[in-house]
C-alpha cells in the first residue's frame, strides 16, 4: 500500500539524501548511480514498500573505503528501539524488497536511517556489539540529523580519519606504546558515526589556534 509522504517529511528526505551520498563518497564509494534521482522519484520511493529508499553503493576502486560495499537502511515509517534484537538479526537475514532481492550483509558498511532518537543507549549498544562480536560496522543516525552534513558545520573541527599506515607513522612520531595514551573520541560520537569509525581507529582532528593557527589534534575511537 502506498504511503503519503507529509510536506515536512518530504523536504526532510530529499535533503538528507544528498548528505548520505556525501557521506559515503567521504568513506570512498561510488554513489553516481544515485546522484541524479530527482527529489519527485524519491518522493515516489518513500511512498513504495518500506525499504524502497534504501542504497547500496560499491567501494571506489583504490580507495580507502572500509569494505567492498555500502548499504543505507531507511527504516522511517515505524520505530524500532523496542524490539531492536528482533529487527537487528531481521536485517541481515530477510530481503530488503518484495522480489527477495538486496539482502544487507555482515561485510557490509551500513548506515540506518531512523525517526527516533538514534543516541539511545540500545542503539549505541547494539552498535557497538555487532562490531565486537562479528567486525559488522552500523551506524545509526535520525534521519533529521543528516539534512545538512553534520562535519561541515563552522563550528566543527575538520576530522579526518588515519589510514592504518598514516596511524602507524603517528604512533612511531610520538614514540607511543598504545593507542589508548590519545585523548578518546566515543564510538557514538556524532563524528565518529559520520566518518564510520570503530574502535582503534585513529583521527586527526584540526582546531583553531590563537597562536598557531591550526593545531592538529589526534584522537582514538573508543567503545
Amino acid at each position: 500500500m502506498a504511503t503519503t509522504i507529509e510536506p515536512g517529511v518530504a523536504d526532510i528526505l530529499i535533503r538528507s539524501r544528498n548528505t548520505v551520498l556525501d557521506i559515503l563518497e567521504e568513506r570512498g564509494y561510488n554513489v553516481a548511480a544515485y546522484r541524479n534521482i530527482a527529489g519527485d522519484q524519491i518522493l515516489t520511493l518513500a511512498g513504495g514498500h518500506s525499504r524502497a529508499l534504501d542504497v547500496i553503493v560499491p567501494k571506489i576502486e583504490g580507495s580507502a573505503a572500509p569494505c567492498e560495499r555500502a548499504y543505507v537502511v531507511y527504516q522511517i515509517q515505524d520505530r524500532i528501539r523496542n524490539r531492536l534484537a528482533t529487527w537487528l538479526r531481521d536485517l541481515y537475514e530477510v530481503a530488503a524488497d518484495p522480489a527477495g532481492e538486496n539482502i544487507v550483509q555482515r561485510g557490509d558498511d551500513v548506515i540506518v536511517l531512523l525517526n527516533e532518537p538514534a543516541e539511545h543507549d540500545a542503539f549505541t549498544k547494539a552498535s557497538l556489539q555487532l562490531w565486537q562480536k562479528s567486525k559488522a560496522r552500523l551506524a545509526f543516525f535520525h534521519i533529521k540529523q543528516v539534512v545538512v552534513h553534520p562535519g561541515r558545520h563552522i563550528l566543527v573541527p575538520p576530522h579526518r580519519k588515519l589510514s592504518a599506515e598514516e596511524a602507524d607513522v603517528e604512533m612511531r612520531r610520538w614514540h607511543l606504546t598504545v593507542k589508548s595514551q590519545l585523548p578518546l573520541i566515543k564510538h557514538s560520537d556524532i563524528q565518529a558515526r559520520v566518518l564510520g569509525l570503530v574502535p582503534g581507529d585513529m583521527v586527526e582532528v584540526l582546531r583553531p589556534s590563537p597562536t598557531a593557527g591550526v593545531s592538529r589534534v589526534l584522537r582514538i575511537c573508543a567503545a
